[in-house]
């Protein structure tokens, strides 16, 4: 109910009570003005009588016939008086009692007229005046009762009324009261709910009850109350990726110091490395199959190869990454890859499965470049396995993307370790089996290519790569 009609309702069936008090007021008070009428009528029977009985006592000392005729008008307006309030006597006294005292009026006017006429039984004066006495008895005990009815009414009356008043004050009381609470209350909520929320807090809704405006407004209220905490979250959200944007800058802004760093420091020892390993295979060369320097020779040949794929990735990361695209079937560089470790024996009791999409559409992208991340997944992968294990590649078409996927057997990323695997120089292989910079170099490539690489890992279940490129065109 809207509360407006509530208003409406509440001061209507205050209004209507009032009215129903004033009513019955009305009533009592047209009750009593007819009962005054019937007091004044009673009065002036009794003055009637009375006047009868003056008549009637002059008459009876002087057998006067004007006393006589003025005797039988005063009978006759007695009679007229007792008729005009016939109705009320029946309902004060009964109709037995109605119908006596108009035999004891009749009586009386026979009476009269015998005496006049000279017909006068022994006792007859005295039967006379005992039925005028009756009938004044009656007259004044009519107005007596007229009188008590009077003050019953008024007694009645002013009873009512002042019940009615303080029903009518106790039921606007209460309506006022369900009034207020039924406005009040929600909107104390309203308030108190307004509070937290400036406060930070959305953990608490407006229960909406009913259908009015209130409820309405609390609907309302709860839905920006919604749209209020996810944009808040949407904000906070936006303000954490900011700030990870802003890390990834400055950690940019380190790497790219690092890697300038590093390209210099690698170019000057790269040509050393190289003098150092080409001189120690010509000594391996020399050494025959007995010789102790051997073992020692084919070590350090090992050893200074291995520094120098470290500096040669170290020149590659420190170089900005140059792709020269075209129009690429991504299957080719996959199985080209697949196949050259293949020859290098790098599957050592691993097991390969190939699942490449026939009708792979054309990315635009680096056949090189795409080698190359291939190669360094590949390789993440074969190190991650502890044989015997498995290795999946599958290509296949994602909406506008091309995808590769490389998974693997292995014991899995731990959970804490997944955003950092593509920081640079992060590792958690072993120290000769990798220097932490192939995926990053991977990633920055594919970035470059307008792609992204995405990873899913289960500790002890596996890990996969996925690499997106867009389609060509």
């Amino acid at each position: 109910m809207k509360i407006r009609d509530k208003l409406l309702l509440g001061f209507g069936l205050y209004i209507f009570l009032a009215c129903c008090g004033g009513f019955f007021a009305y009533r009592e008070i047209g009750t009593i003005g007819t009962r005054m009428m019937l007091v004044e009528i009673a009065d002036d029977t009794t003055n009637t009588i009375l006047e009868v009985r003056r008549y009637e006592k002059n008459y009876l000392l002087y057998k006067d016939d004007d006393n006589f005729r003025e005797m039988l008008r005063y009978l006759d307006q007695l009679k007229k008086s007792i008729d005009n309030i016939e109705s009320e006597i029946v309902t004060q006294i009964g109709s037995d009692n109605y119908a006596m005292i108009q035999r004891d009026i009749g009586e009386y006017e026979r009476l009269a007229w015998s005496i006049a006429g000279g017909r006068i039984t022994r006792g007859a004066e005295e039967q006379m005046r005992v039925i005028a006495r009756e009938i004044q008895s009656f007259t004044q005990n009519l107005a007596k009762m007229e009188r008590f009815n009077i003050n019953t009414a008024l007694h009645t009356s002013g009873s009512l009324l002042i019940v009615v008043m303080m029903f009518v004050i106790a039921l606007g009381m209460v309506i006022n009261i369900k009034l207020a609470t039924s406005i009040a209350t929600p909107i104390r909520t309203l308030e108190r709910v307004t509070g937290k929320i400036a406060q930070g807090d959305f953990s608490e809704r407006i229960e909406v009850r009913g259908r009015d405006e209130l409820a309405s407004l609390g609907t309302a209220f709860n839905q920006m109350e919604e749209r209020l905490k996810n944009a808040l979250w949407s904000l906070e959200h936006a303000i954490e990726k900011l700030r990870e944007k802003q890390a990834q800058l400055v950690e940019a802004e380190k790497l790219a110091a690092v890697g300038k760093l590093a390209a210099g420091i690698a170019h000057e020892i790269n040509n050393p490395l190289t003098s150092v390993l080409t001189f120690s295979n010509l000594m391996l060369e020399q050494c025959g199959p007995d010789d102790p320097r051997r073992d020692r020779l084919r070590l350090m040949a090992r050893e200074t190869e291995r520094a120098r794929n470290i500096v040669r990735q170290l020149l590659n990361f420190g170089r900005e990454i140059i792709i020269k695209p075209e129009p690429l079937n991504v299957n080719v560089p996959v199985a080209d890859i697949i196949d050259s470790l293949n020859a290098q024996e790098a599957f050592n009791n691993i097991e390969v499965e190939r699942s490449l999409a026939a009708d792979l559409p054309n990315v635009f992208a680096d056949p090189a470049q795409i080698g190359q991340v291939m190669l360094n997944m590949l390789l993440n992968a074969i190190h991650a396995i502890t044989p015997p294990g498995r290795i999946q590649i599958a290509t296949r078409t994602n909406g506008r993307f091309v995808e590769i996927a490389i998974s693997d057997s292995g014991m899995g990323i731990p959970h804490d370790h997944l955003n950092k695997i593509f920081d640079p120089f992060f590792t958690t292989k072993e120290m000769t089996k990798g220097t932490g910079l192939g995926l990053a170099v991977s990633y920055g490539i594919v970035k470059k290519h307008g792609g992204d690489i995405e990873v899913s890992s289960a500790e002890g279940k596996g890990t996969t790569f996925t690499v997106r490129l867009p389609l060509h065109g």
